[in-house]
């Protein structure tokens, strides 16, 4: 059973759906579903859970990083070059000054996304009514998590707009696009994405990463072991070992009985190093939550 979780390295001009579209023709099944949508612009980690995987995808870790590649003294509607450029000037960084301002970015933020964005405000996605002239006077906000941010290299520092390296390590949801665009407002001349790889989603680096070519290479010769990983793997929950027995209560849509319990946790169960179901443990009592075992 192609059950599992793919680390695809997602190709530039590309986006996720089309990532899941050619993952649903590469392994010939329909359940196919990405963990957590990356922008056409950007390369790099997109988890790609198939089969009954798709059904853990609320479990995983949603943590990420990247590398972003930011263009000082450029503004554009959409916070990249995607975006038409609404502005544009001369800049000579002042890098200890960019530095001061990253730091501000650390620890919980506000952001308020792109308006060119997937995020659904009265029914739409922003994009839809950004596409329409149709202006909204409130763009919903989000608290983000942003564990590290560090300025690496500046590249071209000598041209008219050079661009900044700067590493962010960040939880899930964070808008690496309205983070360039705030520090060009910090900076007072402006500031766009040019380039971003994501180096991690959870817990897949881009080391580890495949592209589809050899996605569907490794299919072709039926080494399904070189792309799938399994669910128990990936999944940052207790586990616990069941016999068959146990397997079987599950199946059935029985409960199981742990003694000596106190407070309340989700776990994974496992029988034959295979996920039989996530479940919740409550005073004394296993009680599936979810279950891939039939």
């Amino acid at each position: 059973m192609l059950n599992g979780i793919i680390n695809v390295n997602k190709p530039k001009g590309c986006t996720s759906h089309k990532v899941v579209s050619r993952i649903r023709k590469i392994l010939g099944i329909k359940k196919v579903g990405h963990t957590g949508t990356l922008d056409p612009l950007a390369v790099g980690v997109l988890p790609v859970c198939t089969g009954k995987a798709t059904r853990i995808i609320e479990y995983l870790d949603t943590s990420k990083a990247y590398r972003a590649y930011m263009l000082l003294g450029v503004r554009t509607d959409t916070y990249d070059l995607e975006g038409e450029v609404i502005g544009k000037k001369p800049v000579k960084p002042d890098i200890s000054q960019i530095e001061e301002y990253l730091k501000e970015f650390k620890g919980e933020i506000t952001q308020i996304p792109p308006i060119y964005s997937a995020i659904h405000y009265k029914g739409k996605r922003l994009y839809e009514y950004a596409r329409k002239n149709i202006k909204i006077e409130e763009i919903p906000t989000r608290k983000v998590t942003i564990n590290n941010i560090t300025l690496l290299d500046v590249e071209n520092p000598k041209s008219e707009n050079p661009v900044i390296v700067v590493d962010i390590d960040c939880s899930g949801g964070t808008y690496i696009r309205s983070i360039a665009h705030d520090l060009g407002e910090k900076l007072g001349y402006g500031c766009c994405l040019k380039d971003l790889i994501r180096t991690r989603s959870g817990k897949f680096r881009i080391e580890d990463s495949l592209t589809l070519e050899q996605v569907e290479e490794y299919r072709q010769k039926g080494e399904t072991d070189k792309f799938l990983t399994p669910p128990e793997k990936v999944l940052e929950l207790e586990v616990m070992e069941i016999n068959e027995e146990g397997r079987n209560r599950i199946k059935n849509g029985q409960n199981l009985s742990l003694p000596n319990q106190e407070g309340e946790r989700l776990v994974q169960l496992v029988y034959n190093h295979n996920l039989a179901a996530i479940a919740r443990v409550k005073e004394e009592e296993i009680k599936p939550v979810k279950v891939f075992c039939y």
